[in-house]
């Protein structure tokens, strides 16, 4: 039976309540909303509700009310804050956790909501503008193709969307009008995965672009602040800034809603657009409310209500806002109204009254208490089970993982209690016990005071494919010519030959030559991929130079390679010692790590154990982002080595990255009996001699240091195991030293700076390498917003966050007026305490700034780029950058992700002078820079510069200078062509083009693929079919992604199956002659006597083979066949 009124639970808190609101939620139907104080208290119930209750836990985001000018905002909490609107409109049975912050959030009408969805339905037949239109009105943003949430694309009869709450995105096939086919496809590959039968596209904006309701809004705006802006004016002078504030302000409004543009920061005036607003109640049609812990709500309400009224009133004088916009503020009286719901239940620790409610329809009250903390006291738990098991109690241990709950099996084993515990797998926050009900739950945060923090699998994306879209070629790119070197690609154009038309890559040397290239050859031509910011100079058609880079940059490439192959080799023979297999202390530290560990993680750790098992000196290079877990992972094979008896190293560039691993592990080795020491200038003299002198009588089991550890008198007294961070980052003579210190004994060297997936695979085999791709944990995404400098702003931002505790940093791109700027902020802010660092400033003096701000006796730092990059500050959450338009996207990139490193919002403000005339380049990065900011996208560019830096950090300063001379893409083929011939595989080294001559309509049609950057991918892939495999994976992904592929498309792939292996035999040129088909070789081919006989036996004698210094072969023509024929022949050449 269905309850009314409000029921009164009391006697729970924390996961208690998760467990009794599940209860309800079993027994009572609908949809049920939780409302909780704060957004780590809501995710934490959110876990613990889908353990109890095994179903999908919708998490909405806590709403920031700050009246926040931007230009761009990221979407993410948007989206979720979407899922959980769109999951209490159609779920008949969802479970929405919701911070009150969301709940009281005001939003547009439900029906209004509702109202906005397309489903698509197998065979039903639609629209195609009507689609469009209603994707574009309900916040979808067009694109060629589709690469994040609340995007769509249409291409032909294909519809692709990606819904806010949607894993995949979905693919909708027409036949003419009719829905032929639905399917969900993958992000990185574009293909499809799973068919489906109808999908329903919900809104991807809180606002939706309806004109007639944007026409009123803008109307009302406009009323509304200038009524505000004539009553300022009365007043007098001193009003006058405000006036034009307010004007400006206006007129900014204005312009936002009368082109439907930066519609996340409309919805702040949403009482401009409806004449009635609603809460998250609302949006439910039946079910419960359950209010967690009321007081800590209301107290939650009252502060931030304080705090809102305050900046209201500076925000009203400074004319900013009109007193109209009090509307958007809720408070406790909007969160009263959800008691109007019916059944609510208000859950409190103990039994109390709660303000404004006047009487509840029931009551229950139960006895209960939190698991007490064992911290690892497995004595105490031992007693505890017993004691437990005697009262008869039921008795549930939920473990975080499969490993802990075998080993938790065996010690409840070893207790003799089993038959009397239950064994669970799934993370709870905390366990619990209920007197009166005689059960109690232990989760193993209580055992281990941690617990291994599960973690949504992502799916990953692997670099490899990142690489390749990185290839995305579009007008005005510098392209790379194998054989002509660096030219400017100018559009694909069509040529008419033979009476056939083909299409031809165009591409603008030096002088005003131009080259054509047949799309079927794309593959000898790579986009040209230098350093972000620089131009490369363009070669001449008919010059040498390109010829002369080329052999360099060739010449170099195969003596670094030879030194890799050699060192490889001189290591293989080198003895080290080999470490036996894990033991029971390594499984027990190992289970010590809080956190799952990501795939990538695990096969590194397996890989690096592999090698120090081996009797050879281990040499491994470990790459991952900051803040990826290598640390771990080398924290991992440290203790393998120590566990031994052996002694480890850890060698690192800076006195402040010494000081952060010495912390971290220092923690992690704590339980076992391992002494940990750091050498580093923050020791003084008598310390160091002290440390120096315990390393040589192996009283020291793990060192971390600077390159102090490199002096002459640090002798070890057996090494094991030495680790080496950014290593690129020591000097010459410290290189040398470290060579000496690597004889003989296991080294794993970490880089920060991701390597290129590419090299990676063709330095297999001569350089052993593990990388750490997938990020770790999800953190919160760091909210960012594009905004014009303003002062007060600035005071905001930053007092804001000093006053949650946190640490702020405020980057600038020059060194000059560096000190203004900290001047400014200590103006605006005079409780800063602040700390300026540059590039200029000497190493010492440039730590000790570093290290007051790590320590927190600083809490503002002001600096020209983040000076170190490896370095982890959790507590510093808020990132300013100033002047953001003169910088690259991979800097803003690398910027952004030092903020957002802890379970804390993190926030990122990228400002720039508005009235400053900005050039052409500036405005460009400024437009890349906003739409990176709302869809994450340039996170490509972005890695594809790094990782071009982490292959210079790799190969050394002289090979970046030849790769940045022809092209990274061109680079790594020429890396992988030197590898293949040192393991003795042939490669053709010296590629003529083919010239592939057959009067046959061979391209992809512009009605087939419209959008040029897609149609020159596919022909990219084209180009590179070689096999019957290829040839069948090309077409199923054309028919996949654009429909049933056209004839002369098929011919193209044809064609490039022909040049492939024309290449491959030497062929020069094959050409229609009369009606013949002429295949003309090199002198070097690899025509064959047994290959001749059988071009004779299949082509019934008509077949004729020339032999000589210039060899040809001649075969009739078939109009019709002339394609399957010329593949025959060359089979047969071939010997297949």
């Amino acid at each position: 039976m269905s309850k009314t009124g409000i029921i009164g639970i009391s006697g729970i808190s924390e996961s208690r309540s998760a467990l009794i609101i599940s209860d309800i939620i079993k027994k009572e139907e609908g949809q049920n909303l939780i409302i909780v104080a704060t957004e780590p208290r809501a995710r934490r119930l959110a876990d613990d509700l889908s353990f109890f209750t095994n179903k999908t836990v919708v998490t909405m985001p806590a709403e920031d009310q700050v009246f926040l000018r931007y230009e761009a905002k990221n979407h993410d909490t948007l989206l979720e804050r979407l899922s959980g609107l769109k999951a209490l409109c159609t779920d008949p049975e969802c479970i929405v956790v919701a911070p009150v912050s969301a709940a009281v959030k005001k939003a547009i009408p439900h029906r209004v909501f509702e109202s906005k969805k397309l489903t698509f339905t197998l065979g039903e037949n639609i629209d195609l503008k009507h689609v469009k239109e209603t994707l574009v009105e309900m916040g979808y943003e067009a694109m060629s193709m589709v690469e994040g949430r609340g995007e769509f694309s249409i291409r032909g009869g294909i519809i692709d969307v990606f819904t806010p709450d949607g894993n995949d995105p979905y693919r909708i096939e027409l036949f003419d009008t009719e829905v032929d086919s639905i399917r969900e496809f993958d992000i990185d590959t574009q293909r499809s995965s799973e068919n489906l039968k109808s999908v329903e596209v919900g809104p991807a904006e809180q606002v939706f672009a309806d004109r007639e309701v944007f026409r009123a809004a803008s109307e009302n705006i406009y009323k509304e602040y200038t009524a505000q802006a004539a009553r300022l004016a009365k007043k007098g002078e001193e009003y006058r800034e405000a006036v034009d504030n307010l004007e400006k302000r206006r007129d900014e409004l204005c312009e936002y809603v009368d082109n439907a543009t930066n519609i996340q920061l409309l919805e702040n005036y949403l009482h401009y657009f409806y004449d009635s607003t609603e809460y998250l109640w609302d949006y439910m049609k039946a079910g419960n409310v359950f209010i967690d812990d009321p007081d800590r709500i209301y107290e939650f309400l009252d502060s931030r209500s304080r705090e809102i009224k305050a900046d209201f009133k500076i925000m009203l004088e400074r004319g900013q806002i009109t007193p109209k916009d009090t509307a958007l503020l809720s408070g406790r009286e909007d969160f009263m109204k959800a008691f109007d719901h019916e059944p609510v239940y208000m859950i409190t620790p103990f039994p109390k009254a709660v303000k404004g409610v006047e009487r509840m329809s029931e009551l229950h009250n139960y006895q209960s208490s939190q698991m007490v903390a064992f911290n690892g006291r497995m004595d105490l738990l031992e007693s505890e089970l017993k004691s437990f098991a005697k009262k008869n109690y039921e008795i549930v241990i939920v473990a975080s993982s499969e490993e802990r709950r075998k080993n938790l099996i065996e010690f409840v084993d070893r207790a003799g209690v089993l038959s009397k515990v239950k064994f669970m797998t799934g993370t709870l926050s905390a366990g619990m016990e209920f007197q009166e009900l005689k059960f109690c739950y232990i989760s193993d945060n209580d055992i281990f005071g941690d617990q291994k923090q599960g973690r949504k699998k992502k799916k990953s994306k692997t670099r490899g494919q990142q690489i390749e879209s990185f290839s995305d070629l579009k007008k005005g790119d510098y392209v790379v010519h194998e054989n002509h070197g660096i030219g400017k690609f100018v559009g694909i154009q069509q040529l008419d030959i033979q009476g056939e038309k083909k299409d031809y890559l165009k591409i603008k040397y030096a002088g005003n030559d131009f080259l054509y290239v047949p799309v079927e050859q794309f593959d000898i031509i790579q986009k040209y991929i230098g350093s972000e910011g620089t131009a490369p100079k363009i070669n001449k058609l008919s010059g040498n130079d390109w010829k002369v880079t080329k052999a360099r940059a060739k010449a170099a490439i195969a003596e670094m390679t030879d030194e890799l192959v050699k060192l490889y080799a001189e290591r293989e023979v080198e003895q080290g010692y080999a470490f036996g297999q894990d033991t029971v202390w390594q499984r027990e530290f190992e289970d010590g790590f809080p956190y799952v560990e990501t795939d990538d993680q695990l096969r590194s750790i397996s890989e690096i154990k592999a090698d120090m098992e081996k009797p050879v000196a281990m040499d491994r290079l470990l790459c991952g982002d900051v803040g990826f877990g290598k640390t771990e992972v080398a924290a991992r094979a440290v203790f393998k080595c120590l566990a031994e008896g052996k002694q480890a190293a850890i060698l690192v560039p800076t006195t402040i990255l010494a000081n952060q691993h010495y912390y971290t592990l220092k923690d992690r080795f704590e339980h076992f009996p391992f002494k940990v020491e750091m050498l580093s200038r923050f020791r003084n003299e008598a310390q160091q001699k002290k440390i120096v002198e315990d390393l040589g009588k192996g009283n020291v089991d793990l060192i971390i240091g600077t390159h102090r550890l490199l002096s002459k008198d640090v002798k070890f007294k057996d090494l094991g195991l030495l680790v080496i961070d950014e290593e690129h980052r020591f000097g010459v003579a410290h290189k040398e030293a470290i060579k000496q210190l690597k004889k003989n004994v296991d080294v794993l060297t970490l880089s920060a700076t991701p390597i290129p997936r590419t090299l990676n695979m063709s330095l297999t085999g001569i350089k052993d390498m593990s990388l750490i791709e997938e990020p770790p944990e999800e953190r919160y995404p760091v909210q960012t917003y594009v905004l014009e400098q303003d002062d007060m702003l600035m005071r905001d931002v930053i007092t804001r966050e000093l006053d949650r505790g946190g640490q702020v940093f405020v980057v600038t791109s020059r060194i000059k007026g560096i000190g203004r700027i900290g001047e400014k902020i200590e103006r605006l802010v005079p409780d800063a305490k602040i700390a300026i660092g540059h590039g200029r400033m000497n190493e010492q003096t440039l730590e000790d700034v570093m290290v007051d701000f790590v320590n927190g006796k600083t809490n503002v730092l002001v600096a020209t780029t983040i000076i170190e990059s490896g370095i982890d500050i959790p507590n510093a959450n808020t990132l300013i950058v100033v002047d953001a338009d003169r910088y690259g996207l991979a800097q803003l990139y690398q910027l952004r992700g030092r903020v957002g490193r802890s379970n804390r919002m993190a926030y990122a403000y990228l400002m720039y002078q508005k009235d400053k005339v900005l050039t052409e380049v500036a405005e460009k990065r400024l437009k890349a820079i906003r739409e990176f900011t709302e869809f994450g996208a340039g996170f490509k560019v972005a890695m594809r510069d790094l990782e071009i830096r982490g292959a210079g950090n790799l190969l050394g300063s002289q090979q970046s200078g030849y790769m940045m001379n022809i092209g990274y893409e061109l680079y790594c083929k020429l890396v992988d062509d030197a590898v293949r011939k040192l393991k003795g595989e042939i490669v053709n080294e010296t590629s003529e083009e083919t010239s592939v001559e057959l009067a046959v309509a061979a391209n992809i049609p512009d009605w087939y693929i419209e959008n040029e950057t897609l149609k020159l991918q596919m022909y990219k892939k084209i180009a590179s079919v070689r096999s019957d495999e290829d040839d069948e994976e090309i077409i199923d992904e054309l028919i996949d992604r654009f429909g049933d592929v056209p004839r002369e498309t098929l011919n193209l792939i044809k064609v490039s199956r022909i040049r492939g292996l024309a290449e491959l035999l030497s062929v020069k040129r094959i050409y229609e002659q009369g009606k013949t088909i002429i295949f003309t070789f090199a002198e070097k081919s690899q025509l064959t006597p047994l290959g001749i006989v059988n071009i004779n036996e299949v082509f019934k004698g008509r077949a004729f083979v020339h032999g000589g210094v210039e060899p040809y072969i001649r075969i009739p023509m078939d109009q019709n066949n002339k394609l399957k024929d010329s593949l025959k022949l060359l089979s047969l050449v071939k010997g297949d």
